[in-house]
């Protein structure tokens, strides 16, 4: 039987004091979670550093056999053992973190003829690590766990014990790849294709790019952004080449030691009100908004349709549909479908199953893809890609990569996608608000109004 692993406890501090340290150190990376799945259950958040290993994705190449050799790869070096008493319910232990870039399916999909990414970022990067830093936010106990002897106590040498302080935001220029008349042709057109058949939903994006003249500190962004906002996927990847900082309120997919998996796609959108009778107004009309119904429940269709290439015959449940999701700064819809995976599915089937996610392509998929990538004509990167991790023990999880913001080497170029799903019914300016509405936080974070935009 193979020991253990061990752990430690060690002073309460919060996760943004304890990488204050490794702010731009590369590979180094912080996941801020909160768990809306069941209630009781604690929020984790985790820090890891100096990882055992890494993998990149080369453009054009298979990701899920990259997912194969990637875990078969670690698989040989990890070493398992039943997890302490105290970190039991811990999403994640040891094992891989990182990320797949929305490009990274060009290599299933030969017949896309998509444009490459604009970023200096590898098509998806994941990294071993043999320790981590585990915040339970609920409680406030913070753990060091290590698989490999000496790991646990170098990282826990490394993490900082006073919170950063907020720093003023940066001045930025504000520039988007799409005017707002642009933005409505392209939704305009869209809707004509639907209309002629080609395909029933596609997600249009634009990107804003926020240039200053210093260099940002992404964590004081991430502070800011996470101090705001209560959506469930918080994480800042630190890369040589790049950072990645999203706030994204989407699960694409979770897989628990049981081996039933989750996807949770989000679709429709309203402001928060301003007072608590606007806020409810607001709230309601998202709900029985045809539209937004519609656009949903084909988005559940389309998952559930997805989970089928890789679940157990009736085991598939539709657990939530067009649920109310109410954030800080947002109501969304939110669906719920689930399954037992079969025996035989790994990480690098269920990736070649679902990904990117269908609320961020449309249906059918690829039809849609493609004509996102007629009217975008440019890459999108890590966004609407995945984010997240797999756990040694068999668990994984990882977010839809909106709300995300890219940043270049100096941390001087920070781009930030948003975009929205287009239906037959949509309205073309209802549309372009709906990005800015969802660009609010990341803007407010570096201290741009999105009145420059208006």
């Amino acid at each position: 039987m193979k020991a253990p692993m061990n752990f430690r406890q060690l002073p309460w501090r919060s996760p943004f004091a304890a990488f204050a340290p490794l702010e731009g150190r590369a590979d180094a990376h912080l996941l801020h979670g909160r768990d809306r799945s069941a209630v009781g259950r604690a929020d984790w958040s985790i820090i890891v550093v100096d990882p055992a290993d890494s993998f990149e994705l080369r453009a054009g190449d298979d990701p899920a056999h990259w997912l194969e050799t990637v875990a078969a790869a670690h698989g040989r070096r990890r070493r398992d053992g039943p997890a302490p008493d105290a970190l039991a319910a811990a999403p994640f232990l040891s094992g891989l973190v990182g990320y797949l870039g929305y490009e990274a399916l060009a290599g299933l999909e030969p017949s896309l003829d998509l444009p490459v990414s604009p970023y200096a970022l590898p098509a998806a990067r994941l990294c071993a690590y043999d320790a981590a830093a585990l915040f339970n936010t609920s409680d406030e106990r913070l753990f060091v766990v290590e698989r490999r002897a000496g790991a646990g106590d170098r990282l826990a040498a490394l993490l900082g014990e006073a919170a950063p302080a907020l720093v003023a935001p940066d001045a930025f220029r504000l520039s988007s790849n799409f005017s707002r008349d642009d933005y409505i042709d392209a939704v305009s057109t869209i809707i004509e294709r639907i209309g002629a058949g080609d395909f029933f939903q596609a997600n249009i994006a634009q990107m804003l790019l926020a240039r200053s003249a210093e260099p940002v500190s992404m964590l004081g962004v991430f502070m800011r952004l996470a101090t705001q906002s209560d959506a469930a996927f918080g994480a800042l990847l630190q890369f040589a080449d790049g950072a990645i900082l999203s706030n994204s309120p989407e699960r694409f997919f979770r897989i628990d030691v049981h081996r039933r998996i989750v996807t949770e796609p989000i679709k429709g959108t309203r402001p928060r009100g301003q007072t608590p009778h606007e806020d409810i107004a607001l709230a309601e009309e998202l709900l029985a908004d045809a539209k937004d119904r519609a656009e949903n429940i084909m988005i559940a269709d389309l998952m559930r349709n997805d989970l089928s290439k890789i679940c157990r015959d009736h085991t598939i449940r539709e657990d939530a549909i067009c649920a109310l999701l109410s954030l800080s700064h947002v109501h969304h819809l939110v669906s719920r479908i689930s399954g037992g995976l079969r025996d035989e599915a790994s990480i690098g089937d269920v990736f070649k199953a679902l990904f990117p996610s269908g609320s961020i392509t449309g249906a059918p998929k690829i039809a849609a893809m493609q004509a996102i990538a007629d009217i975008e004509r440019v890459g999108r990167g890590p966004y609407c890609g995945a984010i997240g991790y797999i756990d040694d023990r068999g668990a994984a999880d990882f977010s839809v990569a909106i709300r995300t913001m890219i940043a270049d080497a100096e941390r001087r170029r920070i781009a930030i996608p948003v975009g929205g799903g287009v239906t037959l019914r949509s309205n073309p300016p209802a549309e372009y608000d709906e990005t800015i509405v969802k660009a609010a936080a990341a803007l407010a974070a570096l201290g741009v109004s999105r009145d420059v935009l208006a």
